[in-house]
């Protein structure tokens, strides 16, 4: 099976001719070398091959989005402080943290070339997210969340970027698209056996495309099993270790 990507780039204003397809996507960054979600996890994902960056949105106190997976920063930076419970201005001030605002990703994304695939974590970031690139001209991104309600909000809105709706295992792909208005099914399946891509099946791929939407993948760092999904008909595959997917063209590919 084959797919044709164009229209949807052409809808959603994506750059052409960037980089191959799948589309590596930098889960957090490079994360399996830097620490996740922090500028130095996006700049080296794009030095290492990545055509986008899949990112997370937090919320301070004060109403300012910023890039963590967790709102707990204790997990990543050994801290017991929430997000949520402290302005920017304090999140900027604790020593050895280095949580990044959205706008600072955006802007180096605009200074790199490179696209945003954004996860929606706090509730109220999507509308910032959307508003903040329409007025930045920054097309190549797109918005998604596990929770339906986030991407729904988006699409009644108006949103003009592609949206995503995040699937776990077990849960169906396609109910959870058109509960969201989705514009793409991200199967987020690492953890569903050692071969989660023979759950990638051709009938599930053929009722998204016959229904309008596209699909990612989830973080895959197993050799072999990303040689088998780099074959199929997806959008994008998240990978923490991007050089493994996007090798440097001197070396001979390390998924074979």
């Amino acid at each position: 099976m084959s797919r044709d990507f164009s229209a949807f780039f052409e809808r959603y204003g994506w750059p052409a001719g960037k980089g191959k397809l799948p589309f590596c996507i930098g889960h957090r960054g490079a994360s399996g070398h830097a620490r996740e979600n922090t500028l130095e996890a996006f700049l080296l994902a794009s030095d290492l091959g990545a055509e986008m960056w899949e990112l997370d949105t937090q919320l301070t106190k004060d109403g300012i989005v910023v890039v963590s997976h967790d709102d707990h920063l204790a997990r990543v930076f050994g801290v017991d402080r929430h997000i949520s419970q402290m302005t920017a201005a304090e999140l900027g001030e604790l020593e050895g943290v280095n949580v990044p605002t959205f706008e600072a990703v955006a802007a180096l994304a605009r200074k790199l070339e490179t696209g945003l695939y954004i996860e929606l974590k706090a509730s109220g970031t999507g509308i910032f997210c959307w508003q903040h690139l329409r007025q930045m001209g920054q097309r190549f991104a797109c918005l998604g969340s596990f929770d339906t309600a986030q991407v729904r909000q988006l699409r009644d809105a108006g949103c003009d970027f592609p949206l995503s709706v995040l699937v776990r295992i077990g849960h169906d792909p396609h109910a959870l698209g058109a509960e969201a208005g989705a514009d793409i099914l991200h199967l987020c399946w690492e953890r569903a056996g050692e071969r989660p891509q023979d759950l990638v099946t051709t009938d599930l791929m053929r009722k998204a495309f016959d229904e309008g939407r596209e699909i990612v993948l989830w973080h895959e760092e197993r050799p072999a099993i990303l040689r088998d999904i780099v074959q199929l008909p997806v959008l994008g595959i998240c990978t923490d270790l991007p050089d493994l997917m996007r090798p440097p063209k001197d070396e001979e590919l390390r998924l074979g």
